[in-house]
This record gives C-alpha cells, structure tokens and sequence, in this order.
C-alpha cells in the first residue's frame, strides 16, 4: 500500500504528534517517513522540533536521495530510502531514540528479537551502509538496533510500525531490568538548584531514576554509550560530591579541587575561561558539560530553555541506564565523543534555534 502525498504528509505530522506523546521520540530526535510510490517517500525534516512541524515541511525524497526544495530532508533520508528499496511491503519507517531500546543497542549486539546494526556516525554514509547490510542479513526482520543510536521500525503502515515499536521498547525494558533489577530511587542528599548560575544556561533539571542513582553510587565518571549523549550532554558525565559550589565548577568545565575554594579568583581547566572571568558560554560549552552526576541527588542538568534543560535530563537517564546495561560495548571513543559534541554545538542546535 502506498500513501498518496497529501496522506502522508497528514499521518507523518499526526505520528510524530503521536510517538512525542509516548516518548518514544522527543524533539527532533528520529525521524518518520511514509512511501508514496515505488521511488517516491515524504520524510521529516533536519533540525525541526515534531511539535511545531507543518505539513508544507515534510519534504518529498526519492530512493536516490533526491528530493527538491529548500528545506533540508532528515540526515538519515539515505536509512529510509534503502529500506523501501528492500522491503517492496513497507510504506512506514520509524527511526526513534527510545529510551530502553537505545540503551540496548549501546552494547552492540543482536538481540533475540532485533538485529544490531554495525555503529556509525549519525548522517554517515557508513551508518547508511551498515544498517542497509543488516537489512539485507535480516530479511525477515522489522525491528532493528543501531548501535549506540537508537531504533528502525519498518511497518506497512503508521499503525502496525507505532505497535511495534512499543512491544521493541517493552522487550527492552524487560532486558533492561533483567540485568540491572530496579529499585526505588532513594534521595539521600540536598541541593538547591537556585545556587547554579551558569551564562547561557540558566535552566536547571535534575532526574534521579534507579540507574542514574546506580552510576552515581558507582562513583566514577560515565562515558558517552549513546551518541545523542556526546552530542547534547557531552562526551562524558563526572560523578561530584553533593555541594553546589562544586556541581557549578564541573558543569562549567573548571577545576573541582576544593583546595582552590577559598582562594582569590578562579582556577578553571583552560586559561581562555580564567581570563574570561570563569564563565563564558562559547567556550563552556566545549569544556564544560551539560550535565553531572551527584552523589546521593541524581543528575544536574542545565540547558539554553526548559527544553533543553528537559532534553539533557531524559538523555543524561538513558546514558545511564545504557552504562548500567552494556557488558560487551565500551563508550565512544574521545575524539568521536568530542567531535560529536563540536558540531552539535556550532551546526544543529543552531537550526533548531532557527
């Protein structure tokens, strides 16, 4: 079945609308296409929140990649295009960031029910190749892991693709659990938000689920097992001691020796921000991090708006949840997490702002 481009254009806004109400995406993370014809699907743009999206954005995408226009189609159009190519039956595809699924696919490996696709940069013509590869290696399949990245749903329709992605996200969970048990988060520190004063991030969110509490009580810093966390949170997360004057140096990318605490002036971790006066948005933003882990609080999350500072918390979660799951996957490696980092601050965000 294919959609004409008016039904598509209308059921791709109503599922996006639909999977932001069921946190399967949020915000700009995944994309959703519906094919239109044998060379033909209409797909969610780049860099555009769901919920302010507009039929007359969806952009119209053929199976070579083409598509006409000025608005830029999804980075992972080339994803999309290959499946519909494969799969004759398709007329929907899911790529979602879900929470539990993301954090199973962080250890890079088949599941009973999804095969994983080899890692590759988001966008990347080699995350195209291994994804199409696992497409042709699983010809069965409808549901697929992409390492340390998300999910792909392919379904005949927008019904049968939602349903499946759910059942995905509940099988995750349950191996989630399975290995890591959930137990009631347990605040045994305080913290008073108000104290955090950051330029350029004046909205603060804390989250203190079971496994942001578990890699909290671990101690020792987390890497980035998802590659939305390097890009939005940063390419690590350091574990502080419950004091606000320190949660504020390591959000800031400054030294957390409390031996400089009462000393005259500051002593951050680059000269650009000591003689910058401590605080300056372009440079914290590279060293600094948007979020970190305190001990006996949960994670401290700082963002641009509200949203932002939400999006940090519900990625800074699934990290977490991810580092308590993978036992074969290591994090990504610094100058990946790093560079992932470098152009999410100085290209996308900006078109999300636009």
């Amino acid at each position: 079945m294919y959609y004409t481009e008016t039904e598509a254009r209308r059921i791709v806004i109503e599922a996006g609308h639909r999977l932001c109400e069921s946190r399967l995406v949020a915000r700009t993370w995944g994309n959703i296409s519906a094919r239109i014809s044998d060379s033909q699907f209409v797909i969610t743009p780049s860099g555009k929140a769901y919920e302010g999206l507009s039929e007359e954005d969806l952009v119209v995408v053929g199976t070579d990649c083409s598509y006409e226009g000025d608005i830029k189609p999804s980075s992972e159009k080339g994803v999309h295009a290959d499946a519909y190519a494969l799969r004759s039956d398709v007329s929907f595809i899911i790529h979602t960031h879900q929470h539990f699924a993301s954090a199973v696919a962080a250890d890079c490996r088949d599941t009973d029910f999804a095969p994983c696709g080899d890692y590759g940069l988001p966008g990347t013509s080699k995350l195209r190749r291994n994804m199409s590869a696992c497409l042709e290696d699983h010809p069965e399949a409808r549901t697929f892991l992409m390492a340390r990245h998300g999910a792909l749903i392919l379904g005949t329709s927008f019904e049968e693709a939602f349903d499946l992605a759910s059942e995905l996200e509940e099988r995750c969970r349950a191996l989630v659990e399975a290995r890591v048990p959930s137990h009631d988060a347990v605040n045994v520190g305080t913290f008073d938000i108000s104290g955090i004063k950051i330029d350029g991030m004046p909205y603060v969110r804390t989250v203190s689920d079971p496994y942001v509490m578990e890699c909290c009580k671990a101690g020792v810093s987390i890497g980035a097992y998802i590659d939305d966390f390097a890009q939005i949170v940063g390419p690590d997360i350091q574990v502080v001691p419950c004091d606000e004057w320190t949660v504020q140096r390591a959000l800031l990318g400054q030294s957390t020796n409390r031996a400089v605490k009462h000393m005259t002036g500051r002593i951050p971790m680059t000269g650009a921000l000591d003689r910058m006066g401590g605080q300056h948005p372009a440079v914290t933003s590279i060293t600094g991090r948007n979020a970190v882990l305190v001990k006996g609080v949960g994670a401290v999350c700082t963002g641009r708006t509200e949203l932002d500072a939400e999006a940090a918390a519900m990625i800074t979660a699934k990290n977490c949840a991810a580092a308590c799951y993978v036992r074969h996957a290591r994090p990504l490696g610094a100058i990946d997490a790093r560079l992932q980092r470098y152009i999410y601050l100085t290209s996308y965000s900006k078109r999300i702002d636009d």
